[in-house]
């Protein structure tokens, strides 16, 4: 399986960190984001990758080409044109790159224990369109899955507002979504016609797949993309560099 690692992003909140480097060159314990994140997915055998690149995309590209891409094989998605969000970045991937098969999505800032060849292998026996990996902690918006787990909708916390993919849940499982998931090939010609765009939209927007959550509540996910939990995240880096 390739994977695509989302480094496009501004690293407002890890300002002033940020201020000289895109987030994913950001370093804990001497190691960027980017270069634990690909050498932890490339310990379960993915050597392919997809990097979308905006916010000092030119750092990105000299780093990847100074450490010779890691011995792994790396592709730029260019949008420094444009930030195209995740599901606008997908997009363009998949079409760029005609993909076939299925993608599993990363965001450079997730720093986790997650068995990544156990989530692959759930999401290729599940037979689902997409899995994305879940987990029941506080956050501002929940997905919301049915009793087989399959998505239903979406919920802003704070907000107390409700998106429903195709009818009102009466009961449903409200999770927080890790930034974790695999897509698979049938998305391609299901993304909106918009350059930018989240890719929950899209999962919301196309009730005919099959998108299925998978709960991981013993695995730690931790959101290095804020300066609060930048200390949690590099021990956890220290704890997953091998499996």
């Amino acid at each position: 399986m390739k994977a695509m690692i989302l480094a496009a992003g501004l690293g407002t909140r890890l300002r002033p960190l940020t201020n000289d480097r895109p987030k994913a060159l950001v370093e804990l314990n001497g190691t960027s984001l980017l270069e634990h994140n690909l050498k932890r997915l490339a310990s379960f055998g993915i050597q392919e990758f997809f990097i979308n690149v905006h916010h000092f995309a030119d750092k990105v590209e000299d780093y990847l080409k100074s450490n010779d891409n890691f011995g792994l094989k790396i592709n730029i998605s260019d949008e420094r044109d444009m930030l195209l969000e995740t599901g606008g970045g997908l997009k363009k991937v998949f079409h760029e790159h005609k993909l076939s098969e299925p993608l599993l999505v990363y965001n450079t800032d997730i720093i986790t224990d997650l068995d990544i060849g156990q989530f692959i292998e759930q999401h290729l026996n599940s037979g689902a369109d997409a899995s994305l990996s879940v987990k029941n902690r506080k956050s501002s918006r929940y997905l919301l899955f049915d009793s087989s787990m399959q998505l239903g909708g979406w919920k802003h916390e704070e907000k107390d507002i409700f998106r429903w993919r195709k009818e009102e849940l009466n009961n449903y499982k409200k999770l927080a979504f890790s930034g974790i998931h695999i897509i698979g090939p049938k998305f391609s010609d299901k993304f909106q016609k918009e350059d930018k765009f989240s890719v929950i939209e899209t999962y919301l927007n196309n009730n005919d797949l099959n998108i299925n959550g998978i709960e991981h509540h013993s695995v730690r996910f931790i959101d290095a993309g804020k300066h609060e939990t930048l200390q949690a995240a590099g021990e956890l880096m220290k704890q997953t560099k091998t499996r």
